[in-house]
């Protein structure tokens, strides 16, 4: 690229935002080429269609994009009554976005580099009591493929702390049988091992043997995926979630309460009972600490309930 191709602000200069879009095409074309997840992809698209749209009617001419334009792009987000972590997600998109434009030197100045996410509210994650688990995962004992299938799930979320995305992505050879232990790969492709506890590994081989017959009663093809669905293919992150919020109703465990909840169940309640947090932030993958010490919070406000029940002067 030459220097007489840039634009007085250090972008490439060209007509209207078609040029912008060509640079959202080729970042899409290199994030392909990098492997990241297909959610990871759906969602940049999305993101970056957004700045596209907002570009062609605020006019932007080309890649003249200052702060200052960028900074009129997050207002729009919020006059639109998105909620904060959603402009967050779309902000960070397109700091990467012209981050990589820099970084590949298709641009001399990255306008987006101060570009900065509205304020979170601090908001904990939603996880069930100890008893609100047992209700979920006291079901009858399995008596075909789907309900073999259903309690394992439950008790696998629950005993590894996985999110449904990891557990979806397992196949057979990361069963660690002989330890109990599964081989997950998290976040950023980065493994890691998780334990189970025995009650899980019964419920694992309940699975297994519904899941052998499934295959041969129907003359399926071998499949190297754990969770298939009734034709032999892989499970859906769609379908768990669908089989999980039918489970938590069928507990009449309380509204509101995602599936996701099992695995912030799985870390306050190891973190109730004394584990160490960093031990907790491995088993979830986490790469922060900080994500991990959100759970912290939830303890206190436990302790904090119980006070309140327990002091005789807390009633008053």
């Amino acid at each position: 690229m030459t220097p007489d191709m840039m634009g007085c602000d250090g972008m490439v200069a060209g007509k209207g935002s078609a040029v912008l879009a060509e640079g959202v095409q080729a970042f899409h074309l290199e994030q392909r080429a990098r492997a990241v997840s297909p959610h990871t992809a759906r969602a940049q698209e999305g993101d970056l269609g957004k700045l596209l749209d907002h570009a062609a009617r605020a006019r932007w001419e080309g890649w003249e994009v200052t702060p200052r334009t960028l900074r009129g792009f997050a207002l729009e987000l919020g006059d639109r009554g998105l909620d904060p972590a959603s402009q967050a997600r779309i902000l960070s998109t397109v700091r990467s976005f012209f981050g990589w434009l820099w970084e590949t030197q298709r641009i001399t100045r990255n306008p987006a580099a101060g570009l900065r996410n509205p304020k979170q509210p601090k908001r904990l994650p939603a996880f069930l009591t100890e008893g609100e688990s047992q209700a979920l995962l006291d079901l009858p004992a399995p008596v075909d493929f789907p309900t073999a299938r259903l309690t394992c799930l439950l008790e696998l979320l629950y005993a590894s702390g996985l999110r449904v995305s990891e557990l979806v992505g397992l196949d057979l050879q990361d069963l660690l049988s002989g330890e109990r232990t599964l081989r997950v790969m998290g976040k950023g492709r980065k493994e890691r091992l998780v334990p189970y506890h025995a009650q899980a590994a019964v419920a694992l081989q309940t699975y297994l043997g519904f899941r052998s017959a499934l295959l041969a009663d129907k003359g399926l093809a071998p499949s190297p995926a754990l969770f298939l669905n009734v034709r032999g293919g892989r499970l859906t992150t769609t379908s768990v979630r669908t089989m999980l919020r039918r489970a938590l109703d069928t507990a009449a465990v309380r509204s509101k309460v995602s599936p996701h909840a099992l695995r912030h169940s799985f870390a306050t309640h190891l973190l109730n009972r004394g584990m160490d947090l960093r031990a907790i932030q491995e088993l979830l993958g986490h790469a922060s600490l900080s994500t991990t010490q959100r759970y912290t919070h939830l303890g206190l406000e436990e302790l904090a309930r119980t006070y309140e029940k327990a002091h005789p002067r807390a009633k008053s």
